[in-house]
C-alpha cells in the first residue's frame, strides 16, 4: 500500500509532510528514529523542519500507522505497524539499530505456532550485541 493510500484508510489528510514522513519508513529497511528521518527528508530537499517530523510521527502513531519503539539507551525509533515479523539487532555499545530477515527462522517460528494450534499474529526479536572481548 503506498503512503497515501495508507493516510486516507487512517482518516488522515494526505499532506507532503505526511506522505513524505510515512514513505520513509515505508522504505527503510530498519527502525528510523526522527533525526534520521529527518536527515534523510534533508537529502531529499524537502524542507521539512525536525519539529514538523516529530509531529507528524506522533499522528502517525495515534493513528496506529507506525509504533515506538524503545532500545535501552537509544532513541525511540519508529517502524510500520503493519510489519508481522521483525528482527533486529542492536548494537549496545552505539545504540545502532538494524534490521534483518530470516527466512529459515521466520519458518521455523510460523511452525512453532501451528504446532500449538494457534496463528502467529506478530514477531519482534532484538538480539542485543557488542563486540567479543579479546584475551
Amino acid at each position: 500500500m503506498q503512503s497515501q493510500e495508507l493516510l486516507k484508510h487512517a482518516h488522515l489528510k494526505v499532506s507532503l509532510a505526511r506522505t513524505s514522513v510515512l514513505q520513509q519508513l515505508l522504505d527503510a529497511k530498519a527502525a528510523y528514529s526522527a533525526e534520521q528521518v529527518y536527515l534523510q527528508l534533508q537529502q531529499q530537499q524537502s524542507g521539512l523542519s525536525l519539529a514538523t517530523i516529530y509531529r507528524v510521527l506522533t499522528e502517525l502513531e495515534q493513528a496506529k500507522l507506525i509504533e515506538r519503539q524503545y532500545h535501552q539507551r537509544a532513541k525511540a525509533s519508529f517502524v510500520i505497524r503493519q510489519q508481522r515479523t521483525q528482527f533486529q539487532i542492536l548494537h549496545v555499545q552505539n545504540g545502532q539499530v538494524e534490521a534483518f530477515e530470516h527466512q529459515d527462522l521466520s519458518n521455523y517460528l510460523n511452525q512453532l505456532a501451528e504446532a500449538m494450534q494457534q496463528q502467529l499474529v506478530k514477531v519482534e526479536l532484538t538480539l542485543h550485541v557488542q563486540p567479543k572481548a579479546e584475551f
